[in-house]
């Protein structure tokens, strides 16, 4: 039943994506924004992180200000994006240590809480989506269109596998979250394929 809730929760989160760049704006900052606060909140249950706290504010800020600086200045996303997931890797590693030598799942909590920052940081994908599409003047239905199957079955693909490797009693708590870690993620990648339907459309 969990993961029934988490692939409904995807497919949402997708719809809700993609709708956001087709309309432009703020939409997709909204969206962004809100699959941040998810994962930022919810991915440190979801995988066990001890220190789940420092983690979630790592997370949530990474997420954030990604998301408004791709807004605001999209001409040096290339800039930003970088230096806040070099940033919040250091910040990850410092909040570990801090718990002191000799705490279990160090490296574990590491290694998922920079997961969960590469997501929501590639989530500002999304907003460069819709920014491409609006700039180039055309209607975005149809890269948005064949965005959206790409990547409805890519995570369809992806979702399937996990869900029959993974145990048969999931996560309790914190599973909106990996439901919209993969939508998240995906954001760099479907502004690719935008570009690619451009170019054979054109």
């Amino acid at each position: 039943m969990r993961y029934t809730k988490i692939i409904v929760t995807s497919v949402v989160a997708l719809i809700l994506a993609l709708v956001s760049a087709a309309v432009g704006g703020a939409a997709p900052v909204i969206v962004v924004v809100a699959m941040s606060v998810v994962i930022g909140l919810g991915w440190s249950l979801a995988v066990g992180v001890p220190a789940r706290y420092r983690h979630n504010v790592i997370i949530l800020i990474s997420g954030i200000l990604a998301a408004l600086l791709s807004w605001l200045h999209p001409e040096q996303r290339f800039v930003w994006l970088p230096a806040i997931v070099g940033v919040a890797l250091i910040a990850t590693f410092i909040a570990e240590l801090v718990r002191g030598e000799g705490a279990k799942h160090r490296l574990e909590s590491t290694i998922s809480s920079v997961v969960a920052v590469l997501a929501v940081v590639s989530s500002s994908g999304w907003i460069a989506l819709s920014q491409s599409l609006h700039a180039s003047g055309q209607s975005p239905l149809t890269a948005v269109l064949i965005s959206g199957l790409v990547s409805f079955v890519v995570i369809g693909v992806i979702g399937a596998r996990l869900v029959a490797s993974a145990p048969q009693e999931g996560p309790k708590r914190g599973i909106a979250s990996l439901a919209v870690t993969p939508v998240a993620l995906l954001g760099p990648a479907v502004l690719f394929t935008s570009h690619w339907v451009g170019i054979v459309v054109a």
